[in-house]
């Protein structure tokens, strides 16, 4: 009986506790309003003229892409308004003490806010000891076209919307969907999601330390290829596979740490090793995604880049897979690896360099991952048959000032400065999707 007459005076403390915090974070989004929907239309109207400029636009595609900009500037001005009577009026109700809170008809992990007798509601989340305020905007949205401005391949494309799939991307009536606060990511997933959107201007996030404005974006010229939520861990299988997957999937739920890239897999966490960071650069400059990142100013790419080995390892690859190749002055020793993530790759990418006559060898790291390494001779056999091979160790002969001191290193330097005419390994025998490229250092 006593539990019984308590609880209702426990919650009431809550909500106290509650709106003391939202009268604060009211304040502060009202005293930044102006300077958040200023900042807002500058980004987005200087980011269409710099990828009009870095990327050599058709005049379609720059009109389209100019029409964005244009499109979302007017919602954002008609944003502000609303979102100015708005935040007066619960301002209003807050030092009144006049607001009513309820359980949100949807399910009571969020809470209703509203000024008594009002039709505004503020939505009360808590996540992880904190609350998220959002403050609606109701009736503003616009239709644009995004042009397909970096031309990708199709498999470009799959990966790179298998990894935003796999973090951040949701699902609107089959159609694809984002949900973001971050500008920036409106526009780089629009660019692997390129065609008719509809784009929503949902509300206002009420944060601790400055608003953010809330977009929906829905991809109507595409349908959700991964449905469901067995469908979302399916695209984080497909996201492993390829440094373009882990790159967006990095993006929208990654995040870097001394040892490891970290990424967010429902309430658990995927782990893989920082040395793949210049795998995912490297592949993000080849396609043209990278240069729109660097233009788009994010914080999550610049850590990244931070993470590339200082000393630009020299790289190959073999069926899709990236290896870091090395020589090991000590020893006078060759070798060239690859990371696996699943042992059953490895095997199979051994198997089919054993066809060939090369020998190599597979070894397990305790933090689970599998090294297929190719050593001195073995790595020569595939330079003999690769031009690809060939400059990658006339690279590493000329970076490490290889001598000529060993027969396998005489035959390094010959096959550098006289090449065999012989057929490329890569076209014969590569399979017709990339497969994840990691290269690492143990």
């Amino acid at each position: 009986m006593d539990m019984e007459m308590d609880e209702p005076r426990v919650l009431e403390a809550g909500w106290q506790a509650m709106l003391a915090e939202l009268h604060w974070r009211t304040e502060r989004a009202y005293a930044g309003l102006d300077r958040t929907f200023t900042e807002e239309k500058r980004y987005y109207g200087e980011m269409a003229d710099d990828i009009i400029a870095h990327f050599d636009l058709g005049a379609s595609e720059a009109s389209k892409l100019q029409d964005l900009a244009e499109k979302i500037t007017t919602c954002l001005d008609e944003a502000y308004e609303q979102a100015e009577a708005k935040l007066q009026k619960l301002l209003t109700a807050l030092e009144k003490n006049s607001v009513q809170v309820e359980p949100s008809p949807r399910g009571r992990k969020t809470l209703h806010i509203a000024p008594a007798g009002g039709k505004l509601h503020i939505s009360a989340h808590r996540i992880e000891n904190r609350w998220l305020f959002i403050l609606p905007i109701h009736g503003i949205s616009l239709k644009a076209y995004f042009p397909s401005m970096l031309k990708l391949s199709g498999e470009e494309i799959y990966y790179l919307q298998a990894g935003w799939r796999a973090s951040d991307e949701g699902e609107s009536k089959g159609v694809p969907c984002m949900q973001t606060a971050q500008a920036w990511q409106v526009l780089a997933w629009a660019t692997v999601r390129y065609g008719y959107l509809r784009i929503y201007l949902g509300g206002l996030n009420l944060n601790k330390t400055k608003p953010t404005i809330h977009w929906k974006i829905i991809a109507k010229s595409w349908r959700q290829q991964w449905h469901t939520r067995e469908g979302k861990m399916l695209a984080q299988q497909v996201a492993k596979r390829h440094p373009l997957g882990l790159l967006t999937w990095y993006l929208g739920d990654g995040w870097k740490h001394p040892q490891t890239l970290r990424f967010a897999v429902e309430n658990d966490e995927e782990y893989a090793p920082k040395e793949l960071a210049h795998t995912m650069l490297k592949a993000a400059y080849q396609t043209g995604y990278g240069r729109l990142l660097d233009l788009l100013g994010i914080e999550k790419w610049q850590a990244l880049k931070k993470l590339q080995p200082k000393k630009h390892p020299v790289y190959a690859i073999f069926q899709g897979y990236t290896f870091w190749l090395d020589y090991w002055e000590g020893k006078r020793a060759l070798r060239a690896r690859a990371l696996f993530k699943n042992p059953s790759e490895a095997e199979k990418l051994a198997k089919a360099l054993a066809d060939m006559g090369i020998q190599a060898r597979i070894n397990t790291w305790k933090t689970g991952y599998h090294v297929l390494q190719i050593t001195g001779h073995n790595m020569l056999k595939l330079a003999e048959k690769s031009p690809e091979w060939r400059n990658a160790l006339k690279q590493l002969a000329q970076k490490k000032n290889i001598q000529p001191k060993t027969p396998t290193l005489r035959r390094l330097l010959e096959l550098a400065e006289n090449p065999p005419k012989k057929f490329n390994i890569q076209h014969r025998f590569s399979s017709s999707k990339p497969r994840l490229a990691l290269a690492a250092r143990k």
